[in-house]
């Protein structure tokens, strides 16, 4: 069951800029990753052997090398590898303190973020956590995923039984933010997605009692204010999907008797989320397994797993999926895949190589707004 908990790992919603850009990745040849002692195990189909084979690299060659190894080696961008590379992130504040997220890398879905902010958090307690997410201010896409990081270890400090002051907690420190007024919201899904899954009390010898968990599998959303139910139903699918063993038709249909539409469309985001790490970076997989969601569903389902792709690096996969939707899902698609390319790290150029595989007349729509974010 905990193997099938991190394979459903939510991968959630979307530092120093100067000194983040100045940094020189090191230079790794593809050639040489088998020869990396660690990589067989980090590529082993058991959790707990990645996790730890990880951790291990990081301690060997340090946090930039070690990310840079990961991504380019054959490491699956899913939530699995996204976990792995938190240990990156546990191992980057034990060596650099609150200046960590200085030496990350956006991969993996800003994993090294993630783990970089939670183990500062019970460290240092909420300050710290407030410290270092405004250093990921720089791209509106990197700050959310430091919020949601925050979410995660905010519970954890207020060990796993006081989620609603875990939440009001995520009130105190990002209501008020002006610049990314939705960052809120970010650091609510992090707090319901560490209430699912204990990611930081992972092997600690501590896992705590989950309060917030029950039998029925509309709670705890059913359970909190209005102004939680967004991060709430965005993670309520891996609870249901726990609760059924893993079957994706019947998590589909008791997120569509919710009740409330909004509701439902949050809960069957979420389940798509939790088809794509079952794909192990096999883009048809995302085809059949959609197809067990409904037809009223399946497109939407294939999109969010196109865009899921996408946040965690996959993105020639999440423009191939695009490339093979029914006419009728193309606009919708590409424009998911539109969005995140303006708001992607990379740099202007790249973002111009990744328009130019859009098909007509997406493309063109692609280059046109890259010209008209860079000319503002």
């Amino acid at each position: 069951m905990r193997r099938v908990m991190y394979q459903l790992l939510a991968l959630g919603v979307l530092v120093a800029g100067a000194l983040l850009v100045a940094q020189v990745s090191p230079q790794v040849k593809t050639s040489d990753y088998k020869s990396i002692p660690e990589m067989k195990d980090i590529l082993s189909d058991d959790q707990t052997t990645r996790l730890k084979a990880t951790r291990k690299l990081a301690e060997r060659v340090g946090v930039e090398e070690s990310l840079e190894i990961l991504e380019h080696s054959s490491l699956p961008h899913t939530g699995e590898g996204h976990l792995a590379v938190h240990q990156i992130g546990f191992y980057a504040y034990q060596t650099h303190g609150l200046d960590s997220i200085l030496h990350c890398r956006d991969y993996f879905l800003f994993a090294c973020y993630h783990g970089a902010i939670i183990e500062a958090a019970t460290d240092q307690g909420f300050e710290a956590v407030a410290q270092m997410t405004d250093k990921c201010k720089q791209f509106s896409t990197r700050y959310f995923q430091c919020v949601h990081a925050a979410g995660h270890a905010i519970l954890a400090i207020w060990g796993y039984q006081n989620l609603t002051d875990a939440l009001k907690t995520c009130d105190d420190l990002y209501a008020k933010e002006t610049q990314f007024p939705e960052a809120v919201s970010s650091c609510h899904n992090g707090a319901f997605m560490e209430n699912l899954f204990g990611v930081h009390d992972w092997e600690t010898g501590r896992e705590a009692e989950r309060t917030w968990l029950s039998e029925d599998p509309y709670f705890p959303c059913n359970g909190v204010d209005d102004k939680y139910q967004k991060g709430c139903w965005l993670n309520q699918a891996a609870r249901i999907y726990q609760m059924n063993k893993g079957d994706i038709s019947k998590t589909a249909e008791l997120c569509q008797k919710v009740g409330d539409p909004q509701h439902t469309t949050w809960c069957m985001d979420n389940l798509a989320r939790q088809i794509h790490p079952l794909t192990a970076g096999d883009i048809t997989r995302s085809f059949s397994l959609c197809g067990l969601v409904g037809d009223a569903w399946r497109e939407h389902c294939i999109v969010v797993n196109a865009g899921a792709y996408y946040s965690v690096g996959g993105r020639e996969e999440a423009i191939a999926i695009c490339r093979r939707v029914v006419p009728e899902t193309k606009e919708k698609c590409y424009q998911t895949i539109l969005g995140q390319i303006l708001s992607d790290t990379v740099d202007p150029q790249e973002k111009g190589v990744l328009c130019q595989k859009l098909e007509y007349p997406y493309v063109n729509a692609c280059m046109s707004q890259l010209y008209s974010t860079a000319q503002n």
